[in-house]
């Protein structure tokens, strides 16, 4: 085969065509292959030229080899232009060859184009690999730009796509780069001159893809993604060591703020069935468990909000353990609930402008004004580049005035979201009322970009704002640019919820299903501390609640902030603890000394008096219009005949698929299969399916840690 072939005969051939004029797809088509193309050759200039126009992106690549003389650069150009002519020049034939083959018209010119390309003897290597070449970089942005494929594609095509496809960052660049509207005015004129610049740098493109391309070294497939989660932009979330073992002889108290938080469930749901396994910072396995609901013994009066409920049980995943299971179930609201003077400080940024955050965010909101009195009083504050008062404070009564200030919402502009909360909370103590619920809802996808700079100032602020009345809940739309950790100290410090919505079902969990539990609160600065029996307990473990670990002076000092309980809202802990004399100690016992015991006090007793006990349960909260706090304690019994609850068992398959998720290691050999049937014993009526889509998603947990 003659390397040199005369490029003449292919311009002839393409000019004796009767080529119709291109139609939109066909621009696109060659708009988008050279964008690929492009990307797939830059990879110091990707940084700098991203979001940039397409002729910005021309003059950028060639700034970027300015100035460079020696011949492997130039070589690298007519390797670039030439691959970009010869991908264009593959395409339009094709697409005009099949547009025109179905309609019957050019079947003859095809034959005659393809006798002449054979009589030229053009490599066959120069047309099948440039295509996949040009379009490897921008795979996936094709898929989603075009409105269809230039032809069907073949398997092997495939693999060599995939196997040429660059890093995430740049395949990331491509799609949104093809992806993203153009002008309008610029769309037409661009597209022809793409197809024109093909046409005619073709004849040149052909010949040195031939001698660029005939050499082209084996192709090597790279590894597979693991199934983990692939960062998406700039989620963030707080990084912290998981609970280990301790030994109760020589730490025997633990300390913890209670955590009704449910965010970390459902971006765990929304991460499994987008197909990818949740990283592990974003797990907190309290709020696995804690999102659902459980039947434990209520109280019977709102003086005494909740009720604690104890039971020991054998560990399912570590023989020769036990778990002690505390159950707190809140004070159910049956006679008629407070007001609610409410101010919903939204986010409109630009960053809000995608369908699952500010259209699902107008669209939840619209349901929680549906469990609301029409005494109450709804304000909507926003902030984007500044901050604005989009609705004073409004009586539910007149719910069309409410609704069309939600729909009046757009997203633009940057992240002021101090200034906006600023605002939120003069909205609110406007309309204060001491005998009513006064709660800012703040929902954003979790970024504010400027305004109080400083995380702890702006935590401040709203911890003075809290001691004034005025409580904070959050709620986390999207992802990308969701800031989780921010979002949860936020709702910690306003003693409020912090909760993501990532679909509509979940809105009407957490708005109107569970509206009386994050709306109205029942306790305050709820503490939960326990003293192990080191005659009973040789090691335990908390599982969960890292994030709210307190100092052991913290439970009885009353001005240190803890969590809040909602109306009806159920709270577990669970410890795993390895009973004195078990064969399952994680910790070698010491040789020498009185093994570590801690030194008896005046106040402390002889713990052979209380050898039938595991532990001490004790547990402080303060209700809601009070400063002071009131204690609850009650034992924990060594031998606890009583049978576990379903609901007990339900969330221990929770705890364990929590734990798994979070990379512990003290699960031992228990598998997602295992988590399966426990819950699946456990389920029990299942009201609204949380259970059961729960068993589905360590289905589909299980398949993707098996790839």
């Amino acid at each position: 085969m003659d390397k040199h072939m005369d490029e003449n005969i292919i311009s002839e051939a393409l000019q004796r065509m009767d080529i119709p004029p291109a139609d939109d797809n066909a621009r696109k088509r060659a708009l988008n292959l050279a964008l690929a193309e492009f990307n797939a050759h830059q990879k110091k200039n990707e940084k700098n030229s991203q979001g940039l126009s397409i002729l910005t992106r021309l003059m950028s690549v060639t700034q970027f080899n300015k100035g460079q003389t020696t011949m492997e650069n130039r070589q690298k150009k007519r390797l670039v232009y030439g691959g970009m002519a010869t991908a264009m020049a593959v395409v339009l034939i094709a697409g005009v060859s099949l547009n025109q083959m179905q309609s019957g018209i050019f079947k003859a010119q095809e034959s005659s184009v393809a006798a002449e390309l054979e009589a030229a003897q053009l490599p066959s290597a120069a047309v099948d690999d440039a295509a996949p070449q040009a379009t490897a970089a921008g795979a996936d942005a094709s898929v989603s730009a075009m409105p269809a494929p230039v032809a069907p594609m073949q398997p092997q095509a495939a693999n060599r796509m995939e196997a040429q496809s660059k890093s995430a960052p740049q395949r990331a660049e491509a799609e949104s780069l093809s992806a993203a509207p153009m002008e309008a005015p610029m769309q037409a004129p661009m597209a022809d001159m793409a197809v024109a610049g093909s046409m005619a740098m073709a004849p040149q493109g052909l010949a040195a893809a031939q001698r660029s391309i005939a050499p082209m070294p084996p192709v090597v497939m790279p590894e597979p993604y693991p199934p983990y989660y692939q960062e998406q932009g700039q989620d963030k979330f707080e990084n912290f060591k998981i609970n280990p073992v301790k030994i109760a002889a020589e730490e025997p108290v633990s300390t913890f703020s209670v955590d009704v938080d449910t965010a970390s469930y459902s971006f765990m749901r929304r991460q499994i069935e987008n197909g990818q396994l949740p990283a592990p910072d974003s797990i907190r396995v309290e709020e696995l468990i804690n999102y659902f609901d459980y039947a434990y013994p209520a109280p019977h009066s709102k003086d005494e909000p909740f009720k604690a409920s104890v039971t020991v049980t054998p560990s399912p995943w570590a023989e020769g353990k036990e778990l002690v299971h505390i159950g707190i179930k809140g004070y159910e609201m049956n006679t008629q609930r407070p007001r609610s003077n409410l101010v919903f400080l939204l986010d409109t940024s630009g960053s809000m402008n995608e369908a699952d955050k500010l259209p699902l965010l107008k669209s939840s909101f619209k349901l929680l004004l549906d469990t609301l009195s029409p005494d109450d009083t709804v304000a909507i504050a926003v902030y984007a580049g500044s901050a604005g008062t989009v609705l004073e404070p409004t009586k539910v009564s007149d719910k069309a005035k409410i609704i069309a200030a939600l729909d009046g919402l757009q997203a633009g502009g940057g992240t002021a979201g101090a200034a906006g909360i600023e605002l939120a909370y003069q909205l609110a103590e406007q309309n204060f009322d001491k005998e009513a619920v006064n709660r800012v809802i703040l929902a954003t996808d979790g970024d504010f970009n400027v305004g109080i700079n400083d995380p702890e100032a702006l935590k401040n602020f709203v911890g003075k704002k809290r001691d004034s009345g005025v409580f904070l809940s959050v709620l986390g739309f999207g992802q990308g640019n969701y800031n989780d950790h921010i979002m949860q100290s936020l709702a910690q410090n306003g003693n409020g919820v912090a909760a993501y919505i990532d679909n509509l079902n979940e809105a009407q969990k957490v708005l109107v299903d569970e509206a009386t539990s994050s709306l109205f609160p029942i306790a305050k600065d709820v503490k939960i501390q326990v003293e192990f029996n080191p005659d009973t307990v040789a090691e335990y473990r908390l599982i969960g609640y890292e994030t709210r670990s307190l100092k052991r002076e913290d439970f009885n000092n009353d001005k240190v902030d803890a969590g809040d309980i909602g109306a009806g809202h159920t709270v577990t802990a669970i410890y795993e603890i390895t009973p004195a004399g078990s064969n399952a100690r994680s910790i070698d016992p010491l040789r020498y000394g009185a093994q570590g015991k801690a030194p008896k006090t005046e106040t402390s007793v002889d713990n052979a008096s209380f050898g039938g006990e595991y532990a001490f349960l004790k547990m402080r909260y303060k209700l809601p219009n009070e400063d002071t706090s009131h204690l609850i304690t009650t034992p924990v019994p060594a031998s606890d005949t009583a049978t576990i609850s379903d609901d007990a068992q339900f969330s221990l398959a929770v705890a364990a698929f929590g734990q798994m998720l979070k990379g512990a290691d003290y699960t031992g050999d228990f598998t997602y299969d295992d988590v399966i049937a426990l819950a699946q014993k456990a389920k029990g009526a299942d009201e609204y399916g949380y259970r059961a889509e729960f068993i589905k998603l360590v289905r589909l947990a299980k398949s993707l840690d098996n790839k």
